[in-house]
């Protein structure tokens, strides 16, 4: 895959209204949205001067810092989210595609892999499995689509989709935002707490389970399981690998089923 361009240039005329504009967009969300307090927060650190003379460099200023970090400037998924957002507004709507035809790694750790933080200023096609590795970044103006399984990890992982993101399967233990729709045509496992998923237009998925991890979005699931599932809605539903005890004692294994969907397989039975 060609690496995208680089050196969009960035001037404070264009920024400062173009900041206003996302910012206003987020107060009125449904689901990706953010406070008031939160939304002066996002637009201080968007104005921080001295104003970086590239999208690029702002991108790598707020990836850089610690959330809500000193000087008002912070790298988090609000962030993250409203970088994609910026970008449409000003170099605007997503026309071009690249296209990996295997697997795409974007991790700072993992040889081989494309290096964090990872904009793609249009849509984005992944013919294998795409894994945004702990601490990394991917950042998506337009559609993302996936033909195997979309991964994170946690502490610090970060997808951020400006238009919907289609995938075979997801395991998010990190932060996901995506501003269209998400479609997962087998399971969707969200699990750990220290982040969320957020989808603004709705999620649909044959099989969610959502194990201590919360989810924001108004949800379309064929099945849909969490820590109050019953151990006889467990078991009809999920594989036997990913289940410990018996009878009334069934319990979920999350961890057997992250190994599962990281080797690409289903949880359903």
């Amino acid at each position: 895959m060609a690496a995208p361009p680089r050196s969009h240039p960035l001037s404070r005329e264009a920024l400062v209204p173009a900041v206003q504009a996302v910012v206003e967009d987020l107060l009125a969300g449904r689901f990706v949205s953010v406070t008031p307090q939160a939304g002066e927060r996002l637009s201080r650190c968007l104005l921080k001067e001295p104003t970086p003379p590239t999208f690029e460099a702002l991108l790598a200023r707020l990836y850089a810092a610690p959330a809500y970090g000193r000087d008002g400037v912070f790298g988090d998924e609000v962030s993250a989210f409203a970088l994609v957002r910026l970008a449409i507004r000003l170099y605007g709507a997503p026309d071009r595609l690249a296209t990996v035809p295997g697997d795409l790694v974007i991790s700072n750790h993992q040889e081989g892999a494309l290096p964090s933080p990872f904009w793609v200023p249009g849509n984005l096609k992944v013919e294998g499995s795409l894994t945004v590795d702990e601490g990394a970044w991917l950042l998506c103006t337009g559609e993302v689509q996936v033909g195997g399984t979309t991964l994170d990890y946690e502490p610090g992982s970060v997808i951020a989709v400006g238009g919907s993101l289609t995938t075979a399967r997801l395991c998010t233990m990190g932060a996901v935002t995506v501003g269209g729709r998400l479609e997962v045509s087998d399971t969707l496992l969200a699990w750990r707490n220290d982040y969320r998923l957020v989808v603004e237009e709705g999620l649909r998925a044959g099989l969610v389970v959502a194990w201590d991890h919360t989810i924001h979005a108004e949800v379309s699931a064929g099945v849909w399981l969490d820590a109050d599932a019953a151990p006889e809605a467990l078991r009809a539903h999920l594989r036997a690998e990913v289940l410990v005890g018996e009878g009334r004692a069934t319990d979920f294994d999350v961890e057997a089923a992250d190994e599962l969907l990281r080797r690409g397989e289903s949880l359903r039975a």
